[in-house]
Formats: structure tokens, sequence, C-alpha cells
């Protein structure tokens, strides 16, 4: 929501290369000592460090592109479709299989999304129009994916946060050029306060505690069962919009939520 509210303000490839480069500083005096020592390991590992890094960038990056796009009511729908591609891909690389109930909570739960986001109105999923921020999107959430699978299958990872160093140092130079080509197109932007706390709020939550939870989840509960976890984001979104910003209660939030948590805790237990 915060990227759709400052998109008339600044650039995408402005925005994504902002969030990964103010991780990096802001990561940068808790790592500093910690960089001598892994640094051989750091070193042996590039490549597998690397792809894992431009996986991730390339979710982050694409979801910040696909809203510019489309609305946030199909991005939203479109995310919710992370565990079951999670699930495939933990499938053929993996080979993890998935179990009955795993089948049935991403379902549920997928369920649960689709009656919040279109308010339990056939006629609004029937009006849905897709376009190419919705490609974009489902780009971003086979890039989250893939991630997912391939961290928990990584033998070697450094310590969390010398991991999202490593990964928002990587963001850092790999959007720089389209950050370039970008302002050289479209001009530079002005740094209002909307953009900056954004840029911000980016930054600080999204990119450095979001990640750096979002790694914790998967290294504990695997990648089918914590991308699970992921549907729960429309129904906080919900919640907070409507103490904040004074929208009201409907049913349909009832029944999406419940259908969500159902799905979760199906998904989630080993029993």
């Amino acid at each position: 929501m915060v990227t759709r509210a400052v998109s008339g303000a600044i650039p995408p490839g402005a925005l994504s290369f902002s969030r990964w480069f103010l991780a990096a500083l802001v990561l940068l005096p808790f790592v500093w000592r910690k960089l001598p020592t892994e640094w051989p390991r750091l070193k042996r590992h590039w490549r597998s460090l690397t792809g894992l890094a431009l996986l991730m960038v390339a979710g982050s990056s694409l979801s910040v592109f696909a809203v510019y796009f489309t609305t946030a009511t199909n991005a939203v729908l479109v995310n919710a479709s992370q565990p079951a591609i999670t699930a495939v891909a933990a499938w053929l690389l993996a080979r993890h299989a998935l179990t009955e109930r795993q089948v049935m909570g991403i379902v549920c739960a997928f369920a649960g999304i689709t009656v919040m986001v279109f308010r339990a109105d056939l006629g609004v999923l029937l009006g849905l129009d897709i376009n190419i921020g919705d490609l974009i999107m489902l780009g971003a959430v086979i890039g989250w994916s893939l991630y997912a699978v391939q961290l928990h299958r990584r033998e070697y990872l450094p310590s969390g946060d010398l991991l999202l160093f490593v990964i928002s140092v990587v963001g850092s130079i790999v959007l720089l050029p389209i950050y370039l080509v970008e302002a050289n197109a479209s001009g530079p932007f002005e740094f209002t306060t909307g953009v900056i706390g954004a840029m911000l709020y980016l930054t600080l939550f999204p990119t450095l505690l979001a990640t750096l939870c979002w790694n914790l989840a998967i290294g504990t509960l695997g990648p089918n069962r914590a991308a699970i976890f992921i549907n729960l984001i429309p129904v906080s979104g919900a919640t907070l919009a409507m103490l904040f910003l004074g929208e009201r209660l409907f049913t349909y939030h009832l029944v999406g939520a419940a259908l969500v948590f159902a799905g979760i805790v199906l998904a989630a237990r080993h029993r």
C-alpha cells in the first residue's frame, strides 16, 4: 500500500534501489566486525549466496514495479498464490511432498483471501481485469518461492544479519544501473516528506525486519509451512485499515479471516 501511495512521486527503480542501499548502510555497523572472520567462507560460497540474493532482490523489486501497473487488489490476489507456487517449487527442486492437510490448508487460505479481496461478490470476481502488472507480480511471487526453497537447501548460510547484508549489497549493485537508466530517462524526482517516509518504511520494515523474520521462519518451519503465513498480509492490512483509517468491518472480512486462519492451522501443524 505504501508503494502504491507514492507511485506518482518516485519511479520504481529509485524506490527499489533505495530500500536495499539504505538497508546495507543500516546493517554495516552490525556486521563490520564479522566480515574479516566470515570472509573466507563468504568467498568460497559466493556463487550460491549471490544466486540466493538475486532471487530475493528479484522478488522484492518486481513487487514494487508491479504495483505501478496494477491495482492493490490484483497484487494481493496474485500474492496469495505464493504458498501453492512454493509447494510446487519445493517438490520439483527438493522433493518435499505435500500432505493432504497442507493441500487443504493452502486451498482454504486462498479461498479466504478471495472472499476478502472480492468482498464475497461474484460480480467483482468476474470483472477482474488482468494486466501486465499482474504478470510482473507473478514473477515476484516465483522469485520469493524459489528463494524460500533454495534458502532451506543451502549447506552454508552466514548469520541472519550478515546474510541480509549480503542480499542488500547484491541488490544495490544490481539495481544501481536500472536506477541510473531510469533517472536519465525520466529525470530527477523530488524528495518530499512522503517519499522519504516511504523509503524509510520500506527499508526498516519490509526489507530489514520482515526479511529477517522470513529467513528465520523458513529455517525453522521449512518453505511449505512458512509460505502459508503470507496469507496473513491482507488480514493484517484490513485490520490496520479499520483501526487507523476508520474503515468498516463487514461479514466477508470475518469469513475470509476465519478461512485464512483455518488454512494456516491445517498447513502448519504436523498432525
